[in-house]
């Protein structure tokens, strides 16, 4: 993991995981606090593959960027953009960047995991239109639409620009892992877009943290660690990528259909 800056959760400072000790002392720092950030996780021209992607799977595509392919799909048909984004899971650079044996090292040091029981969801990725809070997530827990895991963790990293509290991004609330069974409560966001919203105390409210990633930065997160979308207020769409990694112990059953969310609850 030479040359891999992290960022704990608690402090603004970049520092490189290269030894024991200090392996250590960030896997404690996200078992406390439920997150890491860690930069320079991945290489820029890889995300901008991923980008790439991304606007050959929308039609009519200008070749200008991925900003205003995904606008004018969007001018078409909001399904056209959730297509595209869900496509890339199984695109040649989606495998090209989890791939790498530096982010796999890192992933377990940071989170203790074993690396046999880890099983990858489909990386996909979440768009946020200016201006448009239609599909922006209320405080949740991603494990919460996995009932069936028992262990899962998160990867959220931008892939079109740097994420500020004024372009899109998410908010944690750092520590609300620890409380993995919580209140909640089942509705559709403006009537079509379902979430599973999270009671979070006034007391936890305050301590929202709200995260600003360059590109090539990547947050890990405990699955129960509450968080919800940030809006973005920007005149361009933020595209980020989500890849959720579950724990499967021995006596787990395998169901493969969960994986591909197929059957999500």
């Amino acid at each position: 993991m030479e040359g891999m800056n992290v960022n704990l959760s608690s402090s603004e400072l970049a520092k490189t995981v290269a030894t024991p000790d200090r392996e250590k002392r960030v896997h404690r720092s996200f078992d406390e606090e439920g997150y890491v950030i860690v930069r320079k996780a991945f290489p820029v021209n890889v995300l901008s593959g991923l980008a790439r992607a991304l606007s050959l799977r929308l039609p009519e595509t200008g070749g200008h960027s991925v900003n205003s392919d995904i606008m004018a799909a969007e001018a078409q048909d909001h399904a056209l953009v959730y297509k595209g984004a869900q496509s890339i899971g199984t695109s040649a650079f989606a495998y090209r960047l989890l791939g790498q044996k530096k982010f796999l090292d890192t992933l377990l040091a940071v989170t203790g995991l074993e690396e046999a029981q880890l099983h990858f969801m489909p990386l996909y990725l979440i768009i946020q239109l200016p201006g448009d809070q239609r599909f922006d997530y209320g405080w949740h827990q991603d494990r919460a639409y996995y009932s069936w895991c028992q262990k899962m963790v998160t990867l959220w990293f931008p892939v079109n620009r740097k994420t500020t509290g004024a372009t899109g991004t998410i908010s944690v609330i750092p520590g609300s892992h620890r409380q993995p069974t919580r209140g909640s409560k089942v509705h559709f966001r403006h009537g079509f877009f379902r979430q599973i919203e999270s009671e979070v105390e006034s007391t936890e409210a305050v301590q929202e943290q709200v995260l600003e990633l360059e590109t090539g930065d990547c947050c890990i997160m405990e699955g129960d660690l509450v968080h919800r979308s940030v809006s973005n207020m920007s005149e361009t769409p933020r595209v980020a990528a989500v890849l959720r990694i579950v724990s499967l112990p021995a006596e787990a059953i395998y169901q493969r259909d969960r994986f591909f969310c197929l059957t999500k609850p």
